[in-house]
Formats: C-alpha cells, structure tokens, sequence
C-alpha cells in the first residue's frame, strides 16, 4: 500500500491516478505542478466551461460566468496559476465558487434565510413516484476586511439532519477568497437524498474564523428523481460502496454525530464542539489529514537564520527584453519578492538569475503579469553550497 508520494514541480502533469480507487496516502506533495488538476481518491478541479447543462443541473446559471476569473485559496494546487470559473469535486459533493456576480436573484431556492447564522427547514411530502436525489445549497459570504492571513483560514460547510441525528462538516479542499466590499458565493450539490424523508429537520450553516468573513444569505433546494431515474441512481450508489465519498464508504472520516470531511489537521488535538455538539479528538476521524506545520517551520527559520546558505533556491527565468522601462519592472517585481536575495540580469542571452530563501512559486505568481515576456526555464535548490536537484522545464 503507498503511503508516502512526492511529485513535485512537475510542470507538466496533469492527473495523479492510482490502481485502488481508495486513497491511503498519509504524506503527499505535489507543490509547483501547475498544471495539476485531478488526484484520484481526492479531489477534481474542472473549468465551468468544459461543463454542459446535464452535468451543472441546478447550476447551469453559472455558464454565463465561466469566463470571470476566481481567487481560489487553500491549497498548493493554486499556488502560482490563475482560474476562471471552475468546478470541484470532493467526496462526491460538488461546488463552484463565483465572484462579481451582481445579479444574485439567478441562484433561485425552495428555502432562503438572510440569517447571518444558518438556514432551516422541513423536508416536505412529495409524490410515491419520486425519491429525494439530492440537496443544492448556496452561501453568500463576503471578507471583514484585509486579513493576509485569511488565506489560510478554514472554511467550513455544515449541513444536519437534526431528526435523524447525522451532520456532515465538510472542509473543501480550495475555496474562493472574497474580495472586500464584494460578495462571494459558493453553490455546493450534495448527493444525501437516501438520508432525507419526509418531515426532517434540515440546517445548513457556514463555518469559518471569528472575524474575518461574514455570511449574508443562504439558499437549499431538494432535487427529486422518478422512480427510473432512482433505479440508475441505485446501480450507481451500488458502484460508489467503495469509495470514499457520500454514499460510498466514509467510515474512515466517521466521528460521534456525523462525518468530519476533512484532511487537514486544523484543531489538533480536538475537533471544536460547535461542530458536532461534543468536542472530540482528533483521532476519532482517522483519516490522513496534512500536519500542522508551525512548529516544523519555526524550527527551518530557526535553522535559516543560524545557516544563511540552507535551502537557497536559484530560478532562471528566460526573458525578452522589449525595452529598458520594461526591464525594470521586471526586476522591481522579481526584486519585490519575500526572501528574494538577489537578481541578475543577461540581456544578451536573454536571461533572469534570482537567488535566495523564497517559495518559487511566490516568484512565478509575481510574473504573471509579464506572461507574455517571462518563461521559467529552470531552478536549482542549493543546500550548504551544494546542488539538491535541478528543474528544467
């Protein structure tokens, strides 16, 4: 069984896929790969664009968004790249995140609440012939103010079936980062609808860090099906046993009250008691999640600042040089960046050399705006004066 798995800073790769649809990593990193997209057994980002209106569903508003870019934040899959509008799929649940979106009244709802705190509702009667598919679920939310921390901040949906006693927490693995003064909103589908019968009490909430984002509206639907479609939808569920998503097997991410759907070990040792009613331990959700670093990087800027050369980072950038006034913003940008020690410039070979202690992917983010005259070529980490390894695009 592989436990433990490191692609990082391939440029190219697109997909990660394993022979066992389960995924038993417990360390994993793939920082630098730009292009990846899709991890089998975690997580799918897909552009709205390369949707149709069968797979959107209730969603198919957000085809005249597809274009609009998103600052999607959380994960290492982002850093460095830039987004239109996309659709992730996690666990089985799908969401979407917009921003600039003015005309709110298109994400239309059975059950609204502009409660700043959650949505409830009944399930209601409906006809024999129709079984319960599923549950859309829309969160207008908005920023607090200029938190550079908010990047980092988790982000929390909640929904309960209080009559029955089951909740899923569900932590997406990348979600948007709401501009201030504008409004963000996250459509999310959840496949529950074998969970929910008549006369059920339904709450849905948003979760997230004290004093940095606020709620300002909450939309549900319930999606039905006919009797055919609930045959097809029973093959499938039959076909999804084994996998780690709702309906398949989440016994790994079960704890006292409901599932916890997370990999991230945000509240070590105890899972917070407004989440589930009781506080829990950590190791009641078995499931792998990534460490919590802050130690680990004290302890590197501990070792940093005793040994100036660990862990240096060389970038060789392939440029061209259009004009002197172009040049220098190229190297005030480059030169702008955190931990960036110093840059060189070879205008007759057309190159950039950056060298210091900084992320390479805070370097590539910086030189976005020159895409057209900048291409990374190349980058080695250096350690105590000698070459780690060396990258060529």
């Amino acid at each position: 069984m592989l436990v433990q798995l490191s692609v990082g800073w391939c440029s190219s790769l697109e997909n990660i896929t394993f022979q066992s649809g389960l995924f038993t990593l417990q360390e994993f990193n793939y920082e630098g790969c730009f292009k990846l997209c899709e991890i089998q057994g975690l997580f799918k980002l897909v552009p709205i664009a390369k949707l149709d209106e069968a797979d959107l569903g209730h969603m198919q508003w957000t085809k005249a968004y597809q274009d609009h870019k998103v600052d999607l934040v959380g994960d290492e899959i982002i850093k460095g790249r830039t987004f239109n509008t996309q659709m992730l799929y996690e666990y089985g649940i799908r969401s979407t995140f917009l921003q600039g979106v003015t005309d709110q009244s298109m994400a239309t709802h059975e059950y609204t609440s502009t409660s700043s705190n959650y949505l409830s509702f009944h399930v209601p009667l409906h006809p024999k012939k129709q079984r319960i598919q599923g549950l859309y679920v829309t969160v207008i939310y908005r920023s607090l103010g200029e938190d550079r921390n908010i990047e980092s901040l988790p982000v929390f949906a909640k929904i309960s079936n209080r009559s029955k006693g089951v909740t899923w927490v569900y932590n997406p693995v990348v979600y948007c980062k709401p501009r201030v003064d504008e409004d963000a909103i996250w459509l999310s589908y959840w496949p529950i609808g074998n969970t929910l019968d008549a006369g059920d009490e339904v709450h849905v909430d948003i979760l997230v860090h004290e004093g940095t984002i606020s709620t300002s509206g909450y939309g549900a639907s319930l999606v039905y099906m006919d009797a055919g479609e609930a045959e097809k939808e029973k093959e499938k569920s039959e076909m999804m046993k084994s996998e780690e998503v709702i309906g398949g097997d989440l016994s790994l991410f079960q704890v006292k009250g409901g599932f916890y759907l997370c990999r991230r070990d945000f509240y070590r040792p105890m899972i917070p008691a407004w989440f589930f009613g009781d506080n829990i331990e950590i190791t009641d959700s078995r499931r792998w999640r990534t460490h919590n670093n802050s130690y680990r990087d004290h302890f590197e800027g501990f070792n940093n600042r005793r040994n100036p050369n660990r862990h240096k980072i060389g970038i060789t950038l392939g440029v061209s040089f259009i004009s002197n006034d172009e040049t220098s913003k190229i190297l005030k940008a480059v030169s702008s960046v955190e931990s960036v020690e110093t840059v060189s410039i070879h205008k007759e070979i057309g190159r950039l050399f950056v060298c210091g202690r900084f992320n390479p992917s805070t370097v590539v983010k910086c030189m976005r705006e020159f895409k057209k005259m900048v291409q990374v070529l190349e980058f080695e980490v250096h350690k105590s004066g000698s070459t780690l390894f060396t990258f060529h695009r």
